[in-house]
């Protein structure tokens, strides 16, 4: 404590660095509406189309907070989205077993997110049981 003491430019510069870092590895997510951001819709049910929604449990391998909001607001820019199927009627799903855990699995989708848009994300099944994430539409943002 007394070297930081007798050394205040260098405890200055200390801090300065540790809150340069601590920027670079800001949230994905906006702060304030009012920041150009994304609109990620999750939870849109489109069963017809054998669609269901997702949870975001990861952005970039950094655990979410977010895991379950349905709509997410992100900086533009390019990430990588863990995402976990949400809940999924088996009866709608043709092919599926009923005993079978669907869901547990996570699946990794990359995307580049622009500002002013809106991107609807879901778990594409199959007839086996297996899915996978995707983007099915995008369109201008409503707001």
């Amino acid at each position: 404590m007394k070297t930081m003491m007798r050394h205040p430019l260098k405890l200055m510069a200390g801090l300065l660095l540790a809150a340069v870092c601590t920027a670079a590895v800001a949230s994905p997510f906006v702060g304030s509406m009012k920041d150009p951001h994304a609109t990620l819709y999750l939870n849109v049910d489109q069963t017809a189309r054998q669609i269901w929604p997702v949870k975001v449990w990861a952005v970039d391998g950094k655990l979410s907070n977010h895991s379950h909001s349905g709509v997410l607001y992100m900086h533009p820019g390019e990430y990588t989205l863990n995402v976990r199927a949400g809940r999924v009627n088996i009866a709608d799903a043709p092919g599926l077993q009923r005993s079978a855990s669907y869901g547990q699995d996570e699946h990794e989708i990359k995307i580049s997110v622009e500002a002013g848009k809106a991107y609807y994300i879901g778990a594409k099944f199959e007839a086996s049981g297996k899915w996978q994430p995707v983007v099915w539409k995008t369109e201008a943002a409503k707001y």
